[in-house]
């Protein structure tokens, strides 16, 4: 076996073990390289600048710098001409900016600058919606992706749940800081997308992390279903074989019928 072929059948194990069909068209994916190998014009943020509606005297579009924190409590939240971002605890809306620096550990995901939620309690609801914009203005994508973390509780494991519009939810499972920030994207040759909602399961002190927000186009295409096989017709002759064989049991049955009698 050729090394390029075993290297297409290593690509093509990994690829059915990084996408999942969600429905018939529509694909989830674990990994951002397989996500990308289904995506064009895609479009990331990275949170390294800041956005319109920060509540510090921060200067909007400039970079961040390590150990700055701002605010984003209100309903515009993050937004740039692509993609607005924002975060509520169910009782008003809260969404943070950071870059960590050396003595803050518990910003720190190895990827710089990130957008976080509120803080989970057992009394209240955290969500964030993420929506796509062209321009400024509301659109759908066919395709997104992006990087997703679960702080707090002293670094435990945990569950998110990502429900883009129009499908169900699907959880992102066992996953903390010590382990990085893990990718989940969509890709959908039959629908689209104006936004998605990212929602905590877990009440203990847990909040959202969320980087490296991507939107794009799906390159996929879904194979139509195969069509149902054909019905069968018996021809003139099975027809007659078949009752030949009727009318002989039926002689036999009376014939019978006569002698026990």
């Amino acid at each position: 076996m050729s090394h390029t072929l075993r290297l297409r059948l290593a690509a093509a194990a990994f690829a059915v073990f990084a996408v999942t069909p969600l429905t018939a068209g529509t694909l989830t994916y674990t990994d951002r390289t397989t996500w990308l190998a289904d995506s064009t014009s895609v479009i990331t943020l990275d949170f390294s600048t800041y956005g319109p509606g920060n509540s510090g005297a921060f200067t909007v579009g400039s970079n961040l710098v390590a150990g700055s924190q701002v605010f984003y409590n209100n309903l515009n939240g993050y937004y740039n001409s692509d993609f607005q971002i924002t975060g509520s605890n169910g009782t008003g809306p809260v969404l943070r900016q950071a870059f960590a620096n050396s003595s803050q550990s518990y910003w720190n995901w190895a990827t710089n600058a990130i957008v976080f939620s509120d803080t989970s309690s057992a009394t209240n609801s955290i969500s964030m919606r993420v929506n796509f914009r062209t321009g400024g203005n509301p659109t759908s994508v066919s395709a997104f992706g992006l990087s997703l973390g679960l702080g707090g509780n002293g670094g435990g494991s945990g569950n998110i749940t990502v429900t883009p519009q129009g499908l169900g939810a699907q959880t992102v499972t066992t996953f903390n800081q010590a382990s990085g920030l893990k990718f989940f994207g969509v890709s959908s040759d039959t629908q689209t997308f104006s936004y998605f909602d990212i929602t905590i399961t877990d009440p203990a002190s847990r909040y959202i992390v969320l980087d490296n927000l991507s939107s794009g186009t799906s390159t996929i295409t879904t194979a139509p279903p195969p069509p149902p096989p054909p019905t069968e017709t018996p021809d003139a002759a099975t027809l007659l074989c078949v009752g030949t064989g009727l009318a002989y049991l039926g002689y036999l049955r009376r014939n019978r019928q006569l002698i026990v009698a």
